[in-house]
């Protein structure tokens, strides 16, 4: 009886196990799903098998052997392929965007395969093989294995920077005067001369930490290869989280 329940543990902690390490990925061995190609074609199935670069699919009528580079979408096989269509524009949908405010990167450009583009949105990782894409509080799924470029611009640098050079400059001109002991004739310290001195240094040295921040602001810009793979979704999450507002 006691071996009995061993084997039975070890059985669960195994599923268990399972479960984690395909947490997570669209393309885990007996998952029911609907795939879709570049070429157009579309299917549904369950993942009998999977290599680096070919799965195998098991329809109701045959084994299908499909290249995981082919591979567009992968979808549950309850959702419709036209809520993963790529477009040029968000504001058609008419959809509301239900989502986290603070899961949302800061606004960025998204580039496709065959030119296409969105511009100025926010994205949220949706699942390994999609992502959440928000403008004017309007959102759309699109596919992973199309994003051929995300370039994320960099947010007000004149005013970060203007900010940091502020502070500085504030520090400096009261902290040596706010706690100086003073003495002399006439008499320039003190709290009060501390503030006057930090608020007027506070000015230049902005503008200053302002100019350097514009100066040395760059694009953040990463280009990807076509196709669903492990190294991409790992990068785009990487941005996701790099850049969350």
């Amino acid at each position: 009886m006691k071996k009995i329940l061993f084997l039975a543990l070890l059985l669960l902690l195994s599923d268990i196990s399972f479960s984690q390490n395909n947490a997570g990925d669209s393309l885990a061995v007996g998952r029911v799903c609907k795939i879709v190609l570049y070429n157009g074609f579309q299917t549904e199935g369950k993942i009998a098998s999977r290599t680096s670069d070919t799965l195998v699919l098991s329809t109701e009528i045959t084994n299908l052997r499909i290249p995981v580079k082919d591979i567009k979408f992968v979808l549950n096989s309850d959702v419709e392929l036209s809520d993963y269509l790529e477009g040029d524009t968000i504001d058609t949908d008419n959809r509301k965007a239900t989502y986290v405010k603070q899961d949302t990167t800061g606004e960025c450009d998204i580039y496709f395969s065959g030119g296409k583009k969105l511009t100025d949105v926010q994205m949220v990782y949706e699942n390994d093989s999609a992502l959440k894409v928000i403008r004017n509080s309007e959102s759309r799924l699109i596919g992973i294995a199309g994003i051929r470029k995300i370039v994320f611009k960099p947010s007000a640098p004149f005013g970060k920077g203007y900010l940091v050079g502020s502070a500085f400059g504030f520090v400096l001109g009261f902290v040596p005067l706010a706690f100086s002991k003073g003495g002399g004739h006439p008499d320039i310290s003190g709290p009060g001369v501390g503030l006057i001195v930090g608020l007027v240094l506070s000015v230049p040295c902005g503008l200053i930490g302002g100019v350097a921040s514009v100066l040395g602001s760059s694009d953040d810009v990463v280009i990807f290869d076509e196709g669903l793979y492990a190294a991409k979704i790992k990068k785009i999450r990487f941005l996701i989280n790099k850049h969350k507002d």
